[in-house]
């Protein structure tokens, strides 16, 4: 039996990547997207006033980062994705009510129109002996 208290390991266990949470590689991601879009917004800036042949460099470097951004995003993006029929029905939807809005705003208008003219009438029957 020893007087000296047993002592912890000075190893430190990291977790794996696997065991990372989700909240830690979501902001982690958002630094990398964050990152690339600067660099987007830099690229783009440099573009101003260079040279055709120089322009189509930069495109497609700027083309590379998008691609590698779509491919860092798309784990997030394939969760919530829905089906192409619920975007057609939706933009189906969206033109009914867009037709429906121009047939009102037109009633609406004509219902004014005759108003004014009934205010107008009735004005000059006031003002007649």
């Amino acid at each position: 039996m020893s007087a000296l208290p047993e002592r912890a390991p000075k190893i430190v266990q990291f977790p794996h990547p696997s065991q990372v949470r989700p909240v830690e590689r979501t902001s982690g991601m958002a630094l990398k997207v964050r990152g690339h879009l600067s660099l987007l917004q830099g690229y783009a800036d440099i573009m101003e006033g260079v040279s055709p042949q120089l322009r189509a460099i930069i495109l497609r470097v700027m083309a590379g980062k998008a691609r590698e951004m779509g491919t860092m995003l798309q784990p997030f993006t394939d969760t919530g994705r829905r089906p192409i029929s619920e975007y057609r029905q939706v933009r189906e939807r969206t033109r009914q009510l867009m037709l429906d809005y121009r047939i009102l705003l037109e009633r609406l208008h004509d219902t004014v129109a005759e108003a004014h003219d009934h205010l107008d009438d009735a004005g000059k029957k006031l003002n007649q002996p």
